[in-house]
């Protein structure tokens, strides 16, 4: 029986040409050094020859060879986000942090896959440092960048790569003396809307809950709601859920009451709005509760909280583009302030 669909007896099968960026170039209608662009530094590409290349190598199915444009170039086509987590990290002080991270790090993932880069995840070993993760990192050449998370003023991480001239992007601000290399959001300015907001709805009496830490967004985000409540009816801090549900509990039924619980997290305005429920308080009519996050379960509970969204596929996408024009040693730019949207709900 003759095979009609295969090659004829002793014909060679001809080898399927791989697709090139010359194909990709000349069906986007744009030069090859554009698609190399697109593909290792889209951020110097406009967003419409962005789209328009990535709609040719789409239809080309074109991939990129990343061994050998790492072995050409010298790179890794990798960049480290080192994770200093604490056995407390994940405990019931600090719900819905498993959900940022994850939020943080699948858009960094994904804007990374894009431009033909990984994203290598490490933690340090049990009584090691972050900067002698960074050490091993920098000198396996394992990664082109590194991505600093919750950065502290003088923040010594900060310092060392600067002193070894080692390409990083940072999600908090950076010094005045450092490269502006960094991405953060606008706490101040997102919490000043919430605030805005309920007082918009007629609630004068404000207690703010704030995180007991010495973390730069705190009293950022503490000095946004101080704003607009000048003279707040009360402003504490709490280093746990059992000492806002406590405050809370404590401040219902004097005369003057708060009517609005201000947190500067969604986990404590969670607690919160719990407290004032077991006491048969209607949150949203009788007091209203903000947070701030937007964690997943904000728009899950039976009152849906109230909140500030932090765009993270926004922040890791800038992130992975400043990391590339740390990579590439472009000049240095200003840092990246991004706005997190208030988001209404039955809460407030």
């Amino acid at each position: 029986m003759t095979d009609v669909g295969g090659p004829m007896a002793g014909e060679k099968k001809r080898p399927v040409r791989r697709t090139t960026v010359a194909d990709v170039a000349k069906l986007a209608g744009v030069s090859a050094m554009t698609v190399s662009n697109v593909l290792n530094a889209p951020h110097r590409v406009s967003e419409p020859t962005v789209r328009t290349v990535q709609a040719a190598i789409d239809e080309l199915g074109y991939t990129p060879n990343h061994a050998a444009r790492a072995l050409s170039s010298g790179r890794s086509q990798v960049i480290g986000l080192p994770l200093y987590l604490e056995d407390e990290t994940f405990s019931d002080q600090n719900p819905g942090l498993g959900g940022f991270l994850h939020g943080l790090l699948g858009g960094l993932v994904k804007s990374a896959a894009v431009a033909g880069y990984g994203v290598h995840v490490t933690t340090p070993t049990e009584g090691a440092t972050e900067i002698a993760l960074y050490e091993k990192l920098i000198a396996a050449r394992q990664v082109d960048a590194i991505v600093v998370l919750e950065t502290m003023p003088h923040d010594p991480r900060l310092e060392f790569l600067s002193s070894r001239g080692f390409p990083f992007v940072a999600f908090g601000r950076t010094g005045h003396d450092q490269r502006q290399c960094w991405v953060d959001v606008d706490n101040e300015k997102s919490m000043a809307g919430i605030a805005r907001h309920v007082r918009g709805t007629g609630r004068l009496r404000a207690a703010y809950l704030a995180t007991d830490s010495g973390l730069p967004w705190v009293h950022q985000r503490q000095a946004g709601f101080l704003q607009e409540f000048t003279s707040p009816h009360s402003l504490q801090s709490f280093g746990s859920l059992d000492a806002v549900a406590g405050f809370v509990e404590s401040a219902l039924g004097r005369p003057d009451s708060p009517d609005v619980f201000v947190a500067d997290n969604d986990a404590f305005a969670v607690v919160a709005m719990r407290a004032l429920q077991q006491r048969g308080v209607k949150v949203g009519e009788d007091v209203a509760v903000t947070g701030f996050n937007d964690f997943p379960f904000a728009s899950m509970l039976d009152t849906p909280l109230t909140t500030a969204r932090i765009p993270l596929r926004d922040i890791a996408a800038c992130l992975f583009t400043r990391a590339l024009s740390e990579i590439n040693g472009d000049a240095d730019q200003p840092g990246r302030l991004v706005t997190a949207p208030l988001i209404v709900r039955s809460s407030a």
